[in-house]
């Protein structure tokens, strides 16, 4: 039987090449009832030769005949599947095959048309709901007042500490007066003065306005103060301390001192030790100032026996 789809001539009920059912050259009772209802789509011309697709296409009027009362009841009550092509799945019961009556773009185009128009919608109707103003909201005037707030801060930090006033007492010291450590210098040597009738030397005995006509004082004077009355001591003492005993006494403190103003002269006293007469005090003299004699050297040099007043 020859095949009204593809033009195969082929057996039994439904073509191998495209599926199809065969044509039997006897009238299909059921035609008459699928004629009123049969769609538009099955009266178009078919499109012109394409190219043939992966897959065999079937014509609308294939789908008509494979839903026909007569051959969809099986003894298991389904409807048989339709054999497709080798390597094609069969169609499932109520499934239309793929049509290839005509070109399927406008009913794409118009499908998209109709989504973007519905889009188009819903997108207005969205921004005119969230964009639109509120007239309630409008009318309203906004009452929203600002309270200032003012923060007094006392400040309750602890009183400064009292002001501690520091007296500083400077106690300016008068320099210790010539006469004073001539003074002190006497009681020194009167608390190690030995009265054992023995021979010393004088090599200083002045007061205070004493005219020395063979001495000079450091200034280049005659006339001897209290000053360089204690120079002329320190001098002796520096020069005799580490080889004899020397004393700063008064001419009151020895016997043989005595006189009107024995209590004013200052005497600064050479003890050797050795010496028991007055001639070996004569002699240490001669020896020491070798290069004085008569008065300037009776002057420089005095022989004095340490006795008590």
């Amino acid at each position: 039987m020859l095949c009204d789809s593809c033009g195969t001539t082929g057996t039994g009920a439904f073509c191998a090449q495209c599926g199809a059912r065969l044509s039997t050259g006897e009238a299909d009772p059921s035609a008459v009832f699928w004629a009123d209802d049969e769609p538009t789509i099955a009266q178009q011309q078919p499109a012109p030769q394409q190219q043939q697709p992966a897959y065999p296409e079937a014509s609308w009027d294939d789908w008509l005949v494979s839903r026909q009362p007569s051959d969809m009841s099986t003894a298991s009550g389904r409807a048989p599947m339709s054999p497709g092509p080798a390597g094609v799945p069969p169609l499932g019961p109520g499934l239309p095959p793929p049509s290839g009556g005509g070109p399927r773009w406008p009913l794409i185009v118009a499908a998209g048309a109709a989504a973007a128009l519905v889009l188009a919608l819903g997108g207005g109707a969205a921004w005119w709901a969230t964009t639109r103003e509120d007239p309630t909201a409008a009318a309203t005037p906004s009452t929203s007042t600002a309270t200032a707030v003012v923060t007094t801060v006392t400040s309750t930090a602890p009183p400064p500490p009292p002001t501690t006033t520091v007296t500083t007492t400077s106690t300016t010291t008068a320099p210790v007066s010539a006469a004073d450590q001539l003074a002190d210098l006497r009681d020194e040597s009167l608390g190690r003065l030995v009265t054992d009738d023995s021979w010393g030397l004088s090599l200083s005995a002045k007061q205070d306005g004493t005219l020395d006509e063979y001495q000079l004082t450091s200034s280049g004077s005659h006339v001897f103060r209290l000053p360089d009355i204690l120079e002329l001591h320190e001098a002796i003492d520096s020069a005799y301390s580490s080889t004899t005993t020397t004393y700063l006494l008064k001419a009151e403190d020895l016997g043989s001192t005595q006189g009107p103003d024995d209590d004013k002269i200052w005497m600064t006293i050479v003890d050797p030790g050795g010496l028991p007469s007055r001639d070996d005090a004569q002699s240490w003299c001669e020896r020491e100032f070798s290069w004085l004699s008569g008065d300037e050297l009776a002057n420089t040099c005095y022989p004095r026996q340490l006795s008590a007043p």
